[in-house]
């Protein structure tokens, strides 16, 4: 492939994530279903697309849905701090998983360790601790986080 193409297929991976983190944000407005179900789905679709197009797909990487469906479905509200950076902890951890199968078939293990603690940092430093604009800009950078590094090993 040409650099002009490779560059091409980068900005195609950017476009996932946002579509990806728009739906997530719009999912903690109303419609839980957008960011539990869908943002995953297609998020999945562009990896496998992309990955097909590069030549690296795996049958694995159709296991980020249901993994995604998990970790985007389990609450983090409390009414104590220390609850709170658990609950967010958890599930950022929960998310970060999600993405394992892309690390595991590419054997990028110093990339998922990054990739755990990017995802935890910023579920519990944006979601107990909102330094953000707004509650809109924190979901959006939260699901950035989540499915950022995982497309760029493929």
């Amino acid at each position: 492939m040409t650099e002009i193409t490779l560059q091409w297929i980068q900005a195609i991976k950017l476009i996932i994530l946002c579509v990806f983190a728009t739906l997530y944000g719009f999912g903690g407005i109303n419609g839980k279903w957008k960011r539990r179900f869908v943002a995953p789905v297609l998020y999945v679709i562009g990896a496998c697309g992309v990955s097909l197009w590069t030549g690296s797909f795996s049958v694995w990487y159709l296991l980020c849905a249901p993994l995604f469906f998990g970790g985007l479905s389990l609450g983090y509200g409390a009414s104590t701090t220390s609850e709170k950076i658990t609950k967010r902890a958890i599930a950022g951890s929960a998310c970060a998983c999600a993405t394992l199968p892309i690390f595991l078939v590419n054997q990028v293990y110093d990339l998922l360790v990054v990739h755990i603690a990017v995802c935890v940092l910023v579920s519990v430093v944006a979601g107990v601790w909102n330094k953000t604009s707004s509650a809109r800009a924190e979901e959006t950078l939260i699901a950035a986080s989540y499915g950022l590094i995982p497309l760029f090993i493929i």
